[in-house]
């Protein structure tokens, strides 16, 4: 099997050259078939001097490139003189064998009608402060897929092969979507999997990513916002995946506030809007009481913090709808299985009740206090 690796990059020289000296190594010890490295930049002044020069230690071919991944990764499609692709982003480094474990998987899935292979991505290097609220969100989990599923309706752009065929037959990667990067390695495999082709995993084909590119606010911010856009716009582009859900919690929260304080200026009283402040704290305890009992103790203040960090996901999420002139996105969500349909809707219904039995249990033991201490 001959591989295309195909690194798009910009600014990123030092770690850039960590991959491609990982890449020299395993290619020279691979023997299944031949092998090229594909480098796609973007950078200019001394930056681009020096990846070219890791390039040319390393025997890679360097292309420039626009100031945009899904262009860059196009390139190095259209360029690929072999039949398999692996994309790999440039802040990681490959262990060795990685190759050898992408012929395995596609040689173990000869049953199916495989397009492609997802490795798995094991993050390595210091754990900052934004790492340890990182952590406890959901934002990091696709990169651990492979060891967690055996095929996938979508993958990440780092560390996955597709036949080269396949990509062609798609249409590839779309560009016409708003900010350099960021949901276009979602919606390219997922229509690989719409066209009737299966995703495989590679557990044991690993790449070390850098937590170096995800240590401060803005870098984290910043995935947030996009990957909260991305997610309304790929639900216009695949409308099958915007599925009706009953609103998270937020948001039955929220109307919560709103029509007890609603009350609370037609009747005089405050005991509705404290009900449902008192509501939202114990929620909130109750999360994580929830967190430590099913996965382990977290400190509260990581916690907290990784919620806002889900919360500016949803405020993009929303954002994007309401521009949209839609409230969709308040009763909808991107739902890729079916089996999420059915289960979650069960879990849902019974949050609801839940949510609205701890409101009534609130809101009639302020009365009863109200009462007994002699104000109505």
């Amino acid at each position: 099997m001959d591989f295309s690796i195909v690194i798009p990059t910009w600014n990123r020289s030092h770690l850039l050259d960590a991959l491609l000296k990982s890449l020299y190594a395993e290619r020279g010890r691979y023997q299944n078939g031949a092998t090229e490295v594909l480098v796609v930049d973007s950078s200019q002044g001394s930056e681009q001097e020096n990846i070219m020069a890791s390039c040319q230690k390393y025997d890679a071919v360097y292309l420039p490139g626009d100031n945009s991944v899904r262009k860059k990764r196009n390139k190095g499609i259209e360029t690929a003189q072999y039949d398999y692709i692996l994309f790999i982003d440039s802040d990681v480094v490959v262990e060795p064998g990685i190759l050898d474990e992408y012929v395995q998987a596609y040689q173990n899935n000869r049953h199916v009608r495989l397009g492609g292979v997802l490795g798995y991505t094991q993050f390595v290097g210091e754990k900052t402060f934004w790492w340890k609220i990182l952590e406890l969100t959901p934002l990091i989990n696709s990169f651990s897929f492979a060891r967690d599923y055996p095929f996938h309706s979508w993958t990440i752009g780092n560390n996955v092969s597709f036949k080269k065929s396949v990509l062609q037959e798609i249409g590839m990667f779309e560009i016409n979507f708003p900010f350099k990067l960021g949901g276009d390695d979602l919606d390219m495999t997922y229509r690989v999997t719409k066209a009737g082709y299966m995703i495989g995993s590679a557990p044991n084909a690993v790449t070390y990513h850098s937590r170096e590119t995800w240590n401060n606010f803005k870098a984290v911010h910043d995935r947030a916002k996009r990957w909260g856009t991305m997610e309304r716009i790929i639900c216009n582009r695949h409308p099958e995946l915007n599925k009706r859900v009953i609103p998270k919690n937020y948001v039955l929260l929220l109307l919560t506030l709103l029509l007890s304080a609603l009350l609370s200026g037609l009747s005089g009283s405050l005991l509705p809007t404290l009900a449902a402040g008192l509501l939202i704290v114990w929620n909130l305890l109750w999360a994580y009481v929830k967190r430590v009992r099913t996965k382990g103790f977290c400190g509260p203040f990581y916690f907290y913090a990784a919620l806002c960090i889900q919360g500016i996901y949803e405020f993009y999420r929303i954002k994007q709808s309401l521009r949209e002139g839609k409230l969709s996105a308040f009763t909808c969500g991107q739902v890729f299985n079916r089996y999420q349909i059915r289960y979650g809707l069960k879990d849902d219904a019974q949050r609801v009740w839940t949510l609205f039995a701890s409101y009534a249990v609130i809101f009639a033991a302020l009365n009863v206090a109200a009462l007994f201490c002699g104000r109505v």
